[in-house]
């Protein structure tokens, strides 16, 4: 399956109910489940596909994208041919200072390049919103074995898994036809207690028809994105196909889906599901000491990385990589991200630190599970329980 794949990663993607998670990273670098990234499991998925480049676009700075990603070599994206990590960033910016249409001209010109300079048969269209763990090999052979023009992947969830006003949509399957689709439609105008398929925003389909669709939405100024190249396939009466993919998902859209997925994985099932169901989830290695813990520190249910010093209760929470707890601390459901530093007597419930975060001796915070409070990065919590932003 070698080099059949031309990957474009669209992380153009709503960042607003993320803040402060999102002020100076994409969505695709939220950290996740003590060691990952969010970036980690759509290249996992193109590792165990082999395929050897992606080209990423992404709607503001990159910066925290390029620190982790570098030369893509984690991922076997660094071959010397036709490899490499191809990133494209400030695409909103762009777009927001061409004023005779709704897109920068390099976007449509970066996309056909990067696709025309390939050796691959197809191209695969994806985010990172989309938290799972999908065997692309089994969607290109659902394509092959189906003949399609298009496939795109779903998943059937409960209204109730999306948030109330979610910019995703749902796919309107044929009857009698489970795996070709008639429409889709906003998930945001479904009633509570309706079944879906979400569309995950994951398509499948020939370079040819890509860059047929590709000058179609340059004449039309329009997005290229999933949606966009369903509807084309549909006005053509062509035939889409879906995928379903029955494994663990949850769509990160606000702190609140960002919090509850962290958590998830504090469950051995779900833990499971995502990391071991398919092939192996990959990330970057960065090798330290082991985490030490006091002889009074007390563990239950949580999740540790390496490099941490613990002398405090740890209770149903995720802790990151050089995270420092003293005596008498207790953290409790909370999500504390790398080279966090908690002093003695800090009490801490349904909180997500970000990295860098001093918090001094005596400091109270308590959220809720519907509404965690979220500290941005490099702030210090003070004992009265103000906040100061580095």
């Amino acid at each position: 399956m070698r080099n059949r794949l031309a990957p474009i990663l669209n992380l153009v993607e709503h960042t607003g109910k993320l803040k402060p998670l999102t002020d100076r990273r994409p969505v695709a670098s939220l950290p996740f489940a003590c060691r990952y990234r969010l970036i980690d499991f759509p290249f996992s998925s193109l590792y165990n596909a082999e395929a050897v480049s992606a080209a990423l676009f992404i709607a503001g700075s990159g910066h925290s994208l390029y620190d982790h990603i570098r030369s893509g070599s984690t991922w076997g994206l660094d071959s010397f041919a036709g490899g490499g990590v191809f990133t494209h960033s400030q695409v909103k910016l762009k777009s927001d200072q061409n004023v005779e249409s709704k897109y920068d001209k390099f976007y449509y010109e970066d996309h056909y390049n990067y696709v025309t300079r390939s050796k691959a048969e197809y191209v695969v269209m994806m985010g990172s919103s989309f938290l799972s763990n999908i065997q692309l090999e089994s969607v290109l052979h659902f394509h092959e074995d189906k003949n399609s023009q298009v496939t795109v992947v779903y998943k059937q969830v409960n209204r109730e898994e999306l948030v109330e006003d979610t910019v995703y949509t749902a796919l309107n399957l044929n009857n009698g036809e489970t795996d070709t689709v008639k429409g889709i439609e906003p998930v945001s105008g479904m009633a509570s207690g309706t079944k879906l398929n979400v569309n995950m925003e994951m398509m499948l389909l020939s370079k040819k028809v890509f860059l047929d669709y590709l000058f179609r939405a340059k004449q039309h100024d329009m997005d290229i994105s999933v949606n966009t190249f369903i509807q084309f396939t549909l006005d053509s009466n062509e035939s889409v196909n879906a995928y379903e993919y029955t494994g663990y998902l949850r769509v990160i859209e606000d702190v609140k889906s960002y919090f509850d997925a962290n958590m998830d994985m504090l469950d051995q099932d779900n833990f499971n599901a995502l990391f071991y169901r398919a092939d192996p989830v990959r990330t970057r290695a960065k090798n330290s000491a082991p985490t030490y813990y006091g002889e009074e520190a007390v563990i239950e249910n949580a999740q540790f990385a390496n490099d941490c010093e613990v002398y405090g209760t740890v209770r149903n929470s995720v802790i990151f990589r050089k995270v420092s707890i003293e005596k008498g601390s207790v953290i409790e459901d909370s999500i504390i991200m790398q080279d966090s530093c908690i002093e003695e007597d800090v009490t801490l419930k349904h909180v997500i630190l970000d990295k860098h975060v001093y918090v001094m001796k005596g400091a109270k915070l308590e959220g809720t599970p519907d509404n965690p409070i979220v500290i941005a990065k490099n702030s210090v919590v003070y004992p009265e329980g103000i906040t100061k932003e580095g």
